[in-house]
């Protein structure tokens, strides 16, 4: 589909799933709903690692949701004076249900930048908002930090010592809803 981007807004950030690699290689297909949730494409990622889009698909019952651990956001953008959608700079991960029943405390940087982890789970998971998010609030959970074993933990406090040493303070303690709406 040549003008499907011509349909597509700058700045629209889509939550992606790849229906045939978890890697993103070149060749998988992917299908992905916009944050707003109007729109739904299909695309592949090409030889050169870019992204094209095959079709603009009219309902959710047509869309193969994909492999879950396969989440990306993709953004519609501007680079070099064209128009193009590419893969964001940040890692992300698919909202659950579980993650939006969490506690999370909450770090605000003295240039107003937030961030924010959950208090209580297996895993790290935390919510971030910056420039590269376009200002909205997008959630990560790392499947690598267990954190049933001391190792974990020791990472979740490391993670945590980071930011501290970035110059961010604890806040507060707030609900996935209370932290989305600031």
């Amino acid at each position: 589909m040549e003008n499907a981007l011509d349909k597509i807004p700058v700045g629209t950030v889509f939550e992606a799933f790849n229906i045939t690699s978890e890697l993103w290689d070149r060749d998988s297909k992917w299908a992905a709903i916009s944050i707003d949730g109007m729109l739904i494409i299909e695309g592949k990622v090409n030889t050169d690692s870019s992204l094209s889009i095959s079709d603009i698909v009219d309902s959710k019952r047509n869309v193969d949701i994909g492999l879950r651990k396969s989440c990306r956001h993709l953004i519609c953008q501007i680079t070099e004076g064209e128009k193009r959608l590419e893969f964001s700079h940040y890692r992300a991960s698919q909202v659950t249900q579980e993650h939006e029943k969490l506690n999370y405390l909450l770090y605000v940087h003295p240039s107003g930048k937030k961030w924010a982890i959950a208090e209580n789970h297996t895993k790290v998971v935390v919510l971030f908002n910056n420039d590269q998010t376009q200002g909205r609030w997008v959630l990560y959970e790392n499947s690598m930090i267990d954190l049933t074993s001391q190792a974990g933990i020791d990472e979740r406090i490391k993670v945590i010592k980071s930011k501290l040493g970035k110059g961010y303070n604890l806040d507060g303690t707030c609900s996935y809803d209370g932290i989305i709406k600031q």
